[in-house]
């Protein structure tokens, strides 16, 4: 898949919530290349290519954003997704996410 579209990055943020929830009950950490088959983003047969951690990165963007903003009543029931559990090459956390996304209306 070269490219996303709007659905595409809406279905694939939602498996990407799921699987963040079960890093953390695991207590795991996942790569970059990992997450994104985990999702569905990549088939095992995939090659890693620099646009998928570009799609990666902006489907925790919409995860990051959609958890922050809490119009109609953000649930609290739930404990905050944990984004560093995504992790690079050498087991660091990739750049932060949570900071730096939001939904902006105009």
């Amino acid at each position: 898949m070269d490219t996303l579209n709007v659905q595409d990055r809406l279905e694939f943020a939602r498996y990407a919530a799921a699987v963040l929830r079960a890093l953390k009950i695991i207590d795991k950490t996942m790569r970059y290349n990992e997450f994104a088959k985990a999702i569905g983003l990549m088939s095992d047969s995939d090659q890693w290519e620099a646009r998928h951690r570009q799609q990666v990165e902006a489907i925790l963007h919409i995860v990051a954003a959609v958890e922050r903003q809490q119009w109609g009543g953000g649930g609290t029931d739930l404990e905050p997704l944990e984004f560093e559990r995504i992790v690079t090459e050498d087991g660091q956390p990739g750049t932060g996410i949570v900071k730096n996304s939001r939904i902006v209306t105009e």
